[in-house]
């Protein structure tokens, strides 16, 4: 007789992860791994979970997070583990840890992410790498509770090939630059990188001495910059992930080219964002349009990532990402002291910037409706749950003047709430039906006080179970794991004989019930500052990573982020 397995999962609805129906079925696990999936089996194990009225399915994959910091202090990221992912990938939209040193670091994610930075201070104190493949080796010594898989950030490969004066400017590369910049990627390459993220997006801006306010380096290179890399990239057949500018859409189909595959290898490109946005209605369809005719007719391997569930927004004040697409509120989020803002509201001609900027709609991805905006908070309780707009009206001033004089009476203290977009559940459904839409963009680990997108891909099963008008069960099980899982190259997605033991274990029935949106919590790992996070009730059963149950029915393991359960997916995608 076999000696006795580790774990045997029992009466489950297995959902394999491919896409194909579900079956009843027992799946044995020994040493980590799937060591079969029958049905009844007769096999015995340590430890048997019976799953009778659940679904047993591949842990879910989140490919848009931005955890780079926070996997430092709480290695076992238990703020996605709880919602049934097992496994994320960091290092997106051209920032990275992976290269620079800790200040430089912690400038960059302060901002853009809008993360305290003494925070990120005290988390980069001990960093202890200065090359890519020496980051890796440094993340396979943590105890991780889930897989990760980063990018190299270009941000930080411009911050360590450039210098920090040059990386922060328009700089003509020479050849030696750009031999520096090929190697570097290649080496992290070499050590298992899945590819590059690349930023054009001007709201992302630096925080610190002398160049605070200065767009992330990654903006300050050019196409041929971009071509350069994108070629390394083809050579390895690796990933760039790409966040291109919402002010300048006439580049993005310039970037999309970098996919092309005539005469060539195509390039896999995975950008932001294809989404409902209530600014502009047409972006999605037209988002859409642009990946098939990249795919098609110029043979590329092109996605673009969604998000499942409405873009909520909460926002301090001037204080919110949004607002970076402003100069005029971009400046205050370049003074570090509410006097320093003070002497802005008292400007005339600050007042007069911000009011012109509000109401020029052209290229804005912000709706910049203020009857869309509701106050949520406030130190005069009579505004709280009423939109800028009706304020405004009961006033007798214009909406935009009123919005100004709030934000200079109560600064920071004034807390609204908005959605930018995916505000129709019905078109999303079918929007999110579209092959070449990647299911993702939770940007878990950032953006705290803001959003909570943890969950978002529960709802996204949650809708195909209750709505004849969206994807079978078993394909959005799919969308959200095997699909992620082959086209990044991960070692992890799907359920079969001698693959990895990633797993959910969902009751259906609680998934109907128990999912909530972002709400407020004070968290003990950010000083006890509040951070928005998102629930899912009992809708989790399970969680198990590389064969160990890491969260059981709701409680995260005690040893999670003391024994390491996840592991460090080196992609298996080569040239």
């Amino acid at each position: 007789m076999s000696a006795a397995a580790d774990l045997i999962i029992r009466n489950g609805t297995v959902y394999d992860g491919t896409g194909a129906p579900p079956r009843q079925a027992d799946l044995v696990i020994r040493a980590g791994r799937i060591e079969a999936i029958e049905a009844n089996s007769t096999a015995t194990a340590s430890r048997e979970i019976d799953a009778g009225g659940c679904w047993v399915a591949p842990g879910a994959i989140d490919i848009h997070t931005h955890y780079d910091a926070e996997v430092e202090h709480n290695p076992a990221l238990t703020e996605s583990m709880r919602h049934g992912v097992t496994s994320v990938i960091f290092g997106n939209c051209s920032l990275s840890a992976a290269v620079g040193d800790a200040d430089d670091i912690a400038d960059m994610f302060s901002r853009v992410e809008n993360l305290p930075r003494h925070i990120l201070e005290r988390w980069f104190s001990n960093k202890d790498w200065n090359t890519p493949a020496e980051y890796y080796a440094h993340l396979e010594k943590l105890p991780l509770g889930i897989n990760v898989a980063t990018f190299l950030g270009h941000s930080n490969l411009r911050l360590g090939v450039l210098g920090k004066q040059r990386c922060l400017a328009p700089t003509t590369l020479t050849w030696g630059d750009k031999s520096a910049l090929r190697t570097m990627l290649s080496e992290a390459l070499d050590a298992g990188f899945l590819g590059l993220s690349v930023d054009m997006l001007q709201w992302h801006r630096w925080k610190g001495f002398k160049y605070n306010g200065a767009s992330a380096p990654s903006h300050y290179a050019t196409m041929a910059e971009f071509r350069l890399l994108a070629d390394v990239l083809r050579q390895h057949g690796r990933v760039m992930q790409a966040t291109p500018d919402a002010g300048r859409r006439h580049l993005i189909p310039i970037l999309a080219m970098l996919s092309s595959g005539i005469r060539r290898k195509p390039m896999k490109l995975s950008m932001l964002t294809s989404l409902d946005f209530t600014a502009n209605r047409r972006l999605g369809p037209l988002t859409q349009r642009l990946a098939s005719v990249i795919n098609g007719l110029f043979r590329g391997d092109m996605r673009f990532q969604s998000l499942a569930v409405p873009f909520e927004l909460w926002s301090d004040g001037c204080n919110t990402p949004v607002f970076e697409e402003m100069h005029a509120s971009a400046c205050l989020m370049n003074a570090d002291t509410r006097s320093q803002r003070e002497a802005l509201y008292r400007d005339s001609d600050w007042r007069a910037q911000m009011r012109q900027e509000w109401l020029k709609k052209f290229n804005s991805s912000f709706h910049k409706d203020l009857s869309l905006m509701t106050v949520v908070a406030c130190p005069d309780g009579t505004l709280v749950n009423r939109t800028f707009a009706d304020i405004a009206r009961e006033r007798g001033t214009s909406a935009v003047d009123t919005f100004i004089n709030l934000i200079a009476e109560f600064d920071e203290s004034i807390r609204w709430h908005t959605v930018i977009a995916n505000d129709r559940p019905a078109y999303l459904r079918q929007h999110l039906k579209h092959p070449y839409i990647q299911l993702g963009f939770s940007d878990a680990g950032a953006h705290n006080r803001n959003m909570a997108f943890q969950n978002s891909h529960l709802w996204f099963l949650r809708d195909a179970m209750l709505n004849d008008d969206a994807m079978p069960v078993e394909k959005a099980i799919w969308r959200i794991t095997g699909e992620l899982a082959d086209w990044f190259g991960l070692d992890t997605g799907k359920l079969a004989a001698g693959r990895p033991a990633d797993i959910m274990i969902l009751d259906p029935a609680a998934l109907a019930t128990d999912l909530t949106g972002p709400q407020e919590t004070n968290d003990p790992g950010f000083d006890n500052a509040m951070r928005m996070v998102s629930e899912s009730g009992k809708a989790v059963r399970q969680v198990i990573v590389s064969g160990h149950v890491a969260m059981d029915n709701g409680t995260p393991h005690a040893q999670a982020g003391k024994q390491a359960f996840g592991r460090l997916l080196r992609t298996q995608l080569r040239g």
